[in-house]
């Protein structure tokens, strides 16, 4: 019989399907359709075998017929279970237990030195298989064979059956293997050689292979699988997305940024393959140019992918602001970092107030899995502030306006009226103003001085 690690493969030499209907007990176990082997003389309760032999009695109190010996029961939601059975439906989303029922059908006479020991079997191993996937609608097979020496059949085999309702995998729940009996062994962790083909020892006071013959050393190893859905392929897509940021301590990184003269900033162009196809040709570019209000710092350019860092020579860097630096390929997941630095030129170079710049990326690639596919682009930006305050620069608001102001400003006014621009030193011209600012009848010719008199009086008349 061939069989892979957790694989099932057809390994029997002759398999006997019986159409016999077992009422069984005890565990509740639920007969059907049988599928053993191999074909085996067998024993009953009260004639039991001469020698070592497993899972050969026809009559079992616990669960009939003992050729029939691996069952399989869905674990609901809550952790109950219903009875074990030889066939069952599987749903993602759910665990399943299968069990295993060992016996060695000797009578507990041959146990002993008198007997030559031929009732005791050892080097007892276990080993199970079951589907890794199934198809909506596929019925697969979980198999055990119990293995020993000294006994008339060194192997027996049995298997119960899986329908999936849907498109399935099917894995070991980790550490679910355990052996159960009345024993000191019970309780305990079978190794994952169950799944081998050599299989696992089993035995009744340690897991030592020795299977004394008689009802009280039988046992039962169990453990669990899990179903889980099977996503279903999808198109394979081409996209990726692209961002710029700025930083002045290289960890922080941001949109924008309120910057200082003369300090260096820090550029990262960040490019991810989000698809699930390789691109190829993928460039970056910036648009860094002389009258933004920074300089590139020659050497700095430099490219991160994954724990590869490449520093780019300044001629190619460069290309950066032209023409574009060239990236090569990106595989699906794939995120690549471009860096750069600049220094934000000398506090002259700006205006007064607030001088706002923006520094523009874009990132383009091709979709590697079509010939002649087109370029696709992304931009991000950043903005960077500056504000200029020195004293070479004018006050930012005019000084607060009073009562002297306004008077300031009817005399103004008053010689734009006349066509006059006299200055008034005497308290008696200021009063008049006063009144004037206050919408008092004010004649021109009373606050204007002697010399001009005539020619207001002459304007007047006009």
């Amino acid at each position: 019989m061939k069989r892979g690690i957790m694989k099932n493969t057809d390994k029997k030499k002759k398999i006997i399907v019986s159409s016999l209907a077992v009422l069984l007990g005890g565990l509740g176990l639920v007969g059907e359709v049988q599928a053993w082997g191999p074909e085996r003389e067998t024993y009953t309760n009260e004639n039991p075998a001469p020698q070592a032999v497993f899972n050969s009695i026809t009559n079992n109190a616990a669960v009939g017929d003992e050729r029939d010996f691996v069952r399989i029961v869905e674990i609901s939601k809550d952790g109950n279970k219903a009875a074990y059975s030889n066939e069952v439906t599987v749903r993602a989303g759910y665990d399943y237990e299968v069990y295993i029922y060992y016996h060695n059908n000797a009578s507990s006479t041959y146990n002993d030195m008198a007997h030559n020991l031929i009732g005791v079997a050892r080097n007892v191993r276990v080993s199970a298989a079951f589907p890794q996937s199934l198809k909506a609608g596929e019925r697969g097979q979980t198999d055990a064979i119990i293995m020993s020496d000294k006994t008339i059949v060194p192997e027996v085999w049995d298997e119960a059956w899986m329908t999936a309702a849907e498109d399935v995998t099917l894995s070991y729940i980790s550490g679910s293997a355990k052996i159960l009996n009345d024993w000191e062994a019970n309780g305990s962790t079978l190794s994952t050689n169950l799944f081998s083909e050599e299989g696992t020892l089993i035995g009744y006071n340690v897991l030592n292979g020795v299977i004394p013959g008689c009802a009280e050393y039988s046992g039962q190893v169990i453990y669990q699988i899990r179903a889980e859905a099977v996503e279903q392929p999808t198109e394979p897509t081409a996209t990726f997305e692209m961002d710029k940021t700025v930083s002045r301590d290289g960890a922080n990184w941001a949109e924008d940024i309120v910057a200082t003269a003369e300090e260096t900033l820090e550029f990262r162009i960040r490019y991810k393959n989000t698809g699930t196809v390789k691109q190829t040709d993928v460039v970056a570019f910036d648009t860094l140019e002389d009258g933004q209000g920074m300089e590139y710092i020659k050497g700095t350019t430099r490219i991160v992918r994954g724990e590869l860092e490449t520093i780019v020579e300044d001629k190619e860097g460069e290309g950066l602001f032209d023409g574009g630096l060239k990236i090569g390929e990106a595989e699906p997941e794939e995120e690549i970092f471009i860096y750069y630095k600049v220094r934000v030129k000398e506090l002259a170079t700006f205006s007064c107030g607030k001088t706002t710049m923006y520094n523009l990326a874009g990132v383009s690639g091709r979709r590697g899995d079509v010939e002649g596919a087109g370029v696709a682009t992304q931009y991000d930006k950043v903005r960077i502030e500056l504000e200029r305050n020195d004293e070479s620069c004018l006050p930012a608001e005019l000084p607060e306006t009073g009562p002297a102001e306004i008077i300031l400003a009817s005399v103004v006014g008053l010689g734009l009226l006349v066509g006059l621009g006299y200055w008034l030193n005497s308290k008696r011209e200021v009063k008049k103003l006063e009144k004037q600012a206050k919408n008092v009848d004010v004649k021109p010719s009373d606050v204007a001085p002697e010399d001009a008199k005539e020619d207001i009086e002459k304007t007047d008349k006009m």
